[in-house]
C-alpha cells in the first residue's frame, strides 16, 4: 500500500515536530480519497505524559471528522512524532490505534551533532494490534 501526500503537508508536519521537540504533536490527515493526505490538522495533544505519548480528546477528533466532511474530505490517516525514537509503532501505538483504513505517519526526531533537529517520517498501517509498513510518496 502506498499513501501519497503532498510536500507542504510533509514539511508542515515535520516543522510541527521540530517546534513540539521534545513532547509528542499530534494532528489528523484529510484527502478527497483514502490513501492521500492533502492536509494536514494539528491537535492539541491532552496525554498525561506528552514526551512518551499522545492522545487527542474525542470531541477534538469529532470536531475534525465533520470539518473534513463539510469540505468534502476524509479522514485518511492521522500523525504523531516520536522525540528522540524510531519513526516505527510503539506498543502504545498499537494498542491504541483505532481507525481502520487510516494511514498512520510517525516522525521520528531527533538532535544532530550540530545542535539542528531532524526528522524522519514513515507511514504504517496499524490493524489488530499489528504494524504493516506503507510506501510514503511525496509528491
Amino acid at each position: 500500500m502506498s499513501f501519497f501526500i503532498n510536500r507542504q503537508v510533509l514539511e508542515q508536519i515535520e516543522e510541527e515536530a521540530r517546534n513540539g521537540f521534545p513532547y509528542e504533536v499530534c494532528g489528523f490527515l484529510g484527502g478527497t480519497v483514502l490513501g492521500q493526505g492533502q492536509e494536514a490538522r494539528a491537535a492539541k495533544n491532552s496525554a498525561r505524559h506528552r514526551a512518551e505519548e499522545y492522545n487527542i480528546n474525542p470531541e477534538e477528533t469529532l470536531a475534525t471528522l465533520l470539518n473534513f466532511e463539510g469540505r468534502g474530505l476524509k479522514l485518511t490517516g492521522v500523525y504523531h512524532s516520536h522525540p528522540r525514537y524510531p519513526a516505527r509503532p510503539s506498543g502504545t501505538d498499537l494498542k491504541l490505534a483505532d481507525l481502520p483504513g487510516a494511514v498512520y505517519l510517525i516522525t521520528s526526531v531527533y538532535d544532530q551533532p550540530s545542535g539542528a533537529l531532524a526528522c524522519e517520517t514513515r507511514a504504517w498501517r496499524l490493524e489488530r494490534g499489528k504494524a504493516y509498513p506503507a510506501e510514503l510518496k511525496v509528491i
